[in-house]
């Protein structure tokens, strides 16, 4: 497998390797890698495609390469990523080993518009849906606006609040939700939403963003639009290559909203952060 040369604005496929890995959660871990040839520094929510590096034998089953939203960036050259098993794919990065090669094309996509910082945000993450947001609390804090920028962290049950001692040590507001009751909010991470701001607790007047699993960003984006809130949601689209040719993972857009008339956009091209008025209701 041949790397591509990063173009203009360094997006390109890079060969980098595994200098740590650690486990957060019964089912997921955070890998780190590390390129020769950094891209500049990127706003949150961009994202990378990942995939072992073609020399390594790891039998049968695909290992097309997948998405996963930038998570950290601890130096110029290091980059982490939030990655939960779920199938092949996933599960052939699980069984890399430190020093092992990946191919990492990034960065690609488009990030969330950040607000200016006397302006308050509000985040929702469902699952592994927290992976763009830590990025973000970071640009927030560096930013002064740490106080003024809450995140919603709901799973199903408090070991799948994945890293979540590492989001409480950035020192920003942290409310979790779980649907057993074992950790935070008993119920939803939206039922949660909603208690908060009815009982005053959060701004209306904030930016709102969400990312997580399907069900979660359609309920999302109805809870928004019914009160009127200002909101981006990043999805979870499947893809295959990351840069706008297999066309697998088109959206519905409004005719009405900022994309324009063409009734479908690319997730990896166009999003995969996007403003809920440019999605189809």
């Amino acid at each position: 497998m041949d790397t591509a040369a990063p173009d203009a604005t360094g997006v390109g496929c890079r060969r980098a390797w595994i200098t740590a890995r650690r486990d957060c959660g019964p089912d997921a871990f955070v890998l780190e890698v590390e390129v020769d040839d950094p891209p500049p520094p990127q706003p949150p929510g961009r994202f990378a495609m990942l995939s072992p590096w073609s020399e390594h034998d790891l039998g049968p089953g695909p290992v097309i390469p997948r998405p996963f939203s930038i998570y950290q960036r601890p130096a110029p050259e290091r980059f982490t990523f939030l990655v939960q098993v779920l199938g092949p794919g996933t599960r052939a990065l699980d069984a890399l080993s430190l020093g092992d090669h990946v191919a990492l094309t990034l960065p690609l996509g488009n990030g969330f518009v950040l607000p200016p910082p006397e302006r308050p945000v509000v985040l929702v993450a469902g699952g592994v849906g927290s992976a763009p947001f830590f990025a973000y609390l970071e640009e927030r804090r560096a930013a002064g606006a740490g106080e003024r920028t809450w995140l919603l962290y709901g799973a199903r049950s408090a070991p799948r609040l994945y890293d979540l001692a590492a989001f409480a040590a950035l020192g920003t507001p942290l409310l979790t939700a779980t649907d057993e009751g074992d950790a935070g909010f008993h119920g939803s991470v939206l039922d949660l939403l909603a208690t908060e701001l009815d009982a005053g607790r959060l701004p209306a007047d904030a930016r709102f963003a969400a990312c997580g699993p399907e069900g979660l960003l359609h309920a999302f984006a109805r809870f928004c639009r019914v009160r009127g809130l200002d909101a981006e949601v990043s999805l979870e689209t499947y893809m295959g290559c990351g840069f706008g040719v297999c066309n697998a993972c088109a959206v519905a857009t409004d005719p009405d909203g900022p994309l324009g008339a063409w009734p479908w956009a690319k997730t990896c091209v166009d999003g995969p952060v996007f403003a809920l008025e440019a999605l189809a209701p």
